[in-house]
């Protein structure tokens, strides 16, 4: 066999061991979304649009090496052993998970709403956390693990709002089809006015972009040593946001932003012997091409 059959062979390879992985963590990723529903295989199938003995070899490696359980009784599959020790481990990593709690839990007394926090992930956020308030009428549409493009929701505009020009300009053409298709309250014209008045107010409003009624205001951080870009947000039902308490939300948020950001200022650094954030090689997301913003290997 000549150098370049070799070569070409094991280019082949590689690109087939790197299809298998992009489709299996694409299956974790729906199950972490289903959170404690699981997802049946029927589901999954229909979800990636892969074959369904792909899909069952898939998901019997991924059990087989703890990250995916299936439930005996309901046969639907679950987050496994592992995927929870990572998750562990990975919120030990990055300060801002940790910290961000008591900011949650101070935001959700203080309004009564639900407070979350999210991360960026190339073009799209994901809501890490949830701390509910006391008021009894919720919005539930927003839970751990979801995920949304930038610019949809109350922390993808906030998020988004805080990229330069240039970056914005690329986001919005990588999610173009994904927010006409799925996020009709978020039109491209009506996304950039949204994005301006961000800018200017310095926090995001959505008012019930996403769903009707489901209402939430957020603002942007960032974790200079991470170089993490997260959102706060405050969510509830639209008659809680009336008059001036939009005001007085965005007010929390602001001083808790301020709070938190002064707080991951003063985290401890990595030591030498540990590798740099930055430094670490920034995955592509579903075969986007994402934003740069440092390391997102804890998503």
């Amino acid at each position: 066999m000549s150098d370049n059959s070799e070569r070409d062979e094991s280019e082949r390879g590689a690109a087939s061991a790197s299809q298998t992985l992009d489709r299996a963590i694409h299956l974790v990723r729906l199950i972490s979304g289903a959170r404690g529903a699981g997802l049946a295989l029927s589901d999954l199938v229909r979800l990636t649009a892969l074959t369904k003995p792909t899909t069952r070899r898939l998901l019997i490696s991924l059990i087989d090496n703890g990250m995916v359980e299936q439930d005996l009784e309901s046969r639907r599959y679950h987050l496994g052993p592992e995927a929870y020790a990572f998750g562990v481990i990975a919120a030990e990593r990055f300060g801002i998970h940790r910290l961000a709690a008591d900011s949650l839990v101070r935001l959700a007394t203080l309004s009564g709403d639900a407070a979350l926090l999210s991360v960026q992930r190339g073009t799209e956020w994901v809501c890490l956390s949830r701390e509910e308030g006391s008021f009894p009428l919720r919005s539930h549409v927003l839970q751990p693990g979801d995920r949304h493009p930038l610019g949809a929701g109350a922390a993808g505009l906030a998020l988004i709002a805080a990229l330069s020009d240039e970056e914005i300009a690329e986001v919005l053409a990588v999610n173009a089809e994904r927010l006409a298709a799925n996020y009709p309250g978020h039109p491209l014209d009506a996304l950039r006015q949204q994005i301006a008045e961000t800018k200017r107010n310095g926090y995001a409003l959505n008012a019930g972009y996403v769903i009707t009624g489901s209402w939430g205001i957020a603002v942007a951080l960032r974790d200079a040593r991470s170089h993490t870009r997260a959102a706060l947000t405050i969510a509830g039902v639209e008659s809680r946001f009336t008059g001036g308490r939009i005001k007085e939300i965005a007010a929390l948020l602001t001083n808790e932003k301020t709070l938190l950001e002064q707080l991951l200022g003063g985290a401890s650094k990595p030591s030498d012997s540990e590798p740099q954030l930055g430094a670490v090689h920034h995955q592509r997301s579903s075969g986007r091409n994402p934003v740069h913003q440092g390391d997102d290997s804890y998503v």
